[in-house]
């Protein structure tokens, strides 16, 4: 999943430098508060890729003393910090630039073929990016037996998630701006320049408190997804050995990496060492059906058979 990300990253990376770089020589020349919001825009992605690309490296480090259980969220971090540089880098200037142009509107100077020309050239490259992100998505939701809008929602592939949601935001961007340069062309009105360059801007709040809500779940530790829960619970329960799983805590430690810890009553007339194989069938068999977990810990407390049904029931005694 990891390598994946990775080559999507690289390729809304190589784009994004081009398209920043175009938009921002074509801005200045123009005067289009559109098209500076569209640079701040290109320029917050392409220093988001290299967040995330750091994160992807970070995040791969082995687990060590100081770090037991992996170096996994780091790319929760990063992400975090990606959704605050969107809306730092990208919200707040395009949405100044363009309440600025609202308020004093002012003719665009010079042609604006040319900015026409970067703004089709920069479609076809976030398009371009945006296909390829929709593929290593769909990719792993077919890993993962999910439809792509369920994969979407229960992963925990933050560097993807935020690459997609960018290329997307890049996409529509493109669209508002040139709208907004046509508008004001053709009716002679600066205003719908300035209004295109604020409408960039809320979209680019809406993809900043998205990436940076879920990123902020993870930080904090957030569970397993349901289905995966489930599939675990359903791996213990399987054992007819095993009377009742008392409490199961999961935590996702990274894109690949869960952690689940519980407490299980088995048959009370179980001997030590068959408790012990039942403890290494039960962790197998909880690997097979969700591969992502890393790190496993169960307390298998024998119980006679009524004890287990009071437990069940919830008999406090």
């Amino acid at each position: 999943m990891a390598a994946g990300s990775k080559k999507v990253v690289y390729a809304a990376l190589v784009a994004n430098g081009v398209i920043t770089c175009g938009k921002l020589v074509v801005g200045v020349l123009t005067g289009s508060a559109a098209m500076l919001a569209e640079a701040a825009h290109s320029f917050a992605d392409s220093i988001n890729q290299v967040f995330l690309l750091i994160s992807i490296g970070l995040g791969n480090q082995a687990a060590n003393e100081e770090h037991p259980y992996g170096y996994g969220k780091e790319r929760f971090f990063w992400a975090f910090l990606a959704a605050l540089f969107i809306f730092i880098a990208g919200a707040v200037f395009s949405f100044y630039e363009g309440l600025h142009k609202v308020l004093e509107p002012e003719a665009q100077k010079g042609a604006l073929l040319w900015a026409y020309v970067v703004l089709a050239l920069a479609f076809v490259f976030d398009a371009a990016v945006l296909v390829i992100a929709l593929r290593e998505a769909r990719a792993q939701a077919r890993k993962a037996e999910l439809a792509l809008r369920d994969y979407l929602r229960e992963s925990s592939d933050t560097t993807l998630k935020t690459a997609l949601y960018e290329d997307g935001a890049a996409t529509l961007g493109v669209v508002l701006a040139a709208l907004g340069l046509y508008l004001s062309q053709t009716l002679a009105a600066p205003i719908f320049d300035g209004l295109a360059s604020m409408a960039i801007g809320v979209l680019l709040v809406g993809v900043a408190l998205m990436l940076g809500r879920e990123a902020r779940g993870l930080l904090l530790g957030m569970a397993a997804p349901p289905r995966v829960r489930a599939a675990i619970r359903g791996a213990i329960t399987e054992f007819p050995e095993v009377y009742a799983v008392i409490t199961l805590l999961t935590m996702q430690l990274g894109p690949e990496s869960i952690l689940v810890t519980g407490e299980i009553n088995v048959k009370d007339e179980m001997r030590t060492d068959e408790i012990e194989a039942l403890l290494g069938r039960i962790e197998r068999r909880i690997r097979e059906v969700a591969p992502t977990v890393q790190n496993i810990y169960l307390e298998l407390h024998p119980v006679p058979l009524e004890r287990a049904h009071e437990r069940r029931s919830g008999d406090p005694r």
